[in-house]
């Protein structure tokens, strides 16, 4: 294997990290590759990170990685961001290109990947409810849309953020059925029952006090055709809206392969290299279950 000699650093930025795996699969990557790097976690509070991204250029980064609650605020302080993170308004990786710092969104890509290759559905003209309304859900909501599903339904207790949602993406896909719904109404109930694809895009089930993000009877016993549920929360690995769908006859995926696919991709556009899935997805995997102990 050609080792890279000159070193690299990278990382992540968000508030707070201490749940964050991105270490474990990054830097097992770059051993596999032969790359000189590390990974760090930059903890940051909003006002220093403003200051630090005010001087980016000056970053000893080689390129990093963005979550909540900066996905949204780092895109002004960019050389460039790539159309589709515009489209869905959060950057969650950025690289360089020269000295130019461009942003881009791994998130849509890395949740399309787990949902058609580790679930084997296919969105194109099927019905989606979406919970939440977040960045996450933005990134989603524009996934779905571009691989061509009919109609999806917002659901979020703040309705304004999903209305927005519905009407930035109706500009960009029009033959899309959007719906924006209030989180915990009987429409949701109703669209639950209709929908092929349910995906839950909110922090709701990591913690084991957190109320149930859907009342387990409005999850419906599997008719003749099983639904598809996703939750992007990959750490409990079942959580109790996966659990209650599960035992009533539907297929089920967590976060973890969104995580893994995003990473993979985030490596990919810094180090133009192919990412070692396989070495990734062992070490995430292996994180988890120290986390565990």
């Amino acid at each position: 294997m050609k080792k890279d000699k000159t070193f690299k650093l990278y990382g992540i930025f968000g508030h707070p990290l201490s749940h964050t795996l991105s270490p474990a699969m990054h830097e097992a990557a770059f051993r596999k590759l032969g790359i000189d790097a590390n990974y760090i976690v930059l903890e940051l509070a909003r006002d220093a990170f403003k200051k630090l991204m005010n001087q980016s250029s000056e970053l000893s980064l080689s390129g990093f990685n963005v979550t909540v609650p900066y996905k949204e605020t780092v895109m002004k302080y960019l050389d460039s961001v790539r159309p589709e993170a515009r489209a869905i308004g959060a950057v969650n990786t950025v690289f360089k290109q020269g000295k130019r710092w461009v942003g881009t969104n791994t998130d849509m890509e890395g949740f399309l990947m787990a949902l058609m290759k580790d679930g084997g559905f296919h969105p194109s003209g099927k019905k989606a409810v979406i919970l939440g309304a977040g960045g996450a859900a933005r990134a989603v909501v524009y996934g779905l849309s571009q691989k061509g599903v009919r109609e999806i339904f917002i659901a979020d207790c703040f309705p304004q953020k999903a209305r927005k949602i519905a009407r930035d993406m109706h500009k960009l896909f029009k033959r899309v059925v959007y719906h924006a719904v209030v989180a915990g109404t009987p429409e949701v109930k109703k669209a639950l029952q209709k929908a092929d694809v349910i995906i839950n895009a909110t922090p709701i089930g990591l913690r084991s006090q957190d109320p149930r993000v859907v009342p387990e009877d409005w999850i419906p016993q599997r008719g003749a055709e099983k639904k598809f549920f996703m939750d992007l929360i990959y750490n409990p690995a079942v959580t109790p809206f996966l659990k209650t769908a599960k035992k009533k006859g539907h297929r089920t995926l967590n976060g973890l392969g969104m995580l893994l696919y995003q990473g993979a991709r985030a490596l990919e556009h810094w180090t133009g290299r192919t990412a070692p899935v396989g070495v990734m997805r062992q070490a995430l995997l292996q994180a988890l279950e120290e986390r565990g102990k």
